[in-house]
């Protein structure tokens, strides 16, 4: 179980996606945020939001997920990421590991699979 009042910031080109893990999320206790680019995200981020896990999509257009990620290891910022995708890229979840993610899931994935994986991401400390 998450610790009372954790937030996870959702980030995700698809609306769908965004409202599906939203809802599995908030349905397991957690407080919600959604951005809908990496562009976004990375303006939350900026501007002081500080959520307990990223949920983040590796494809989206404009700044992708893998970019996202890069400018917040450039910048020291240590928060639990879960990476997610569609797409099933060679090698994709070992270098999402190995850049500091705590997970990589597929879509689709079954809502206790996105639940255990960011569960664990806040709690893997």
């Amino acid at each position: 179980m998450n610790p009372p009042g954790s937030r996870v910031l959702v980030v995700d080109d698809e609306p769908d996606m965004l409202l599906l893990s939203r809802v599995i999320l908030e349905g397991a206790g957690w407080q919600v945020t959604e951005a809908a680019s990496g562009e976004a995200a990375l303006g939350r981020l900026a501007g002081g939001e500080r959520p307990d896990v990223l949920l983040l999509d590796v494809r989206m257009p404009g700044i992708d997920g893998w970019e996202v990620l890069r400018e917040l290891n450039e910048h020291g910022c240590r928060m639990p990421v879960v990476m997610f995708s569609a797409h099933t890229e060679a090698g994709a979840e070992r270098r999402a590991m190995d850049e500091g993610c705590r997970a990589y899931l597929r879509k689709p994935f079954e809502p206790a699979e996105l639940i255990t994986a960011v569960e664990r991401a806040v709690t893997a400390n």
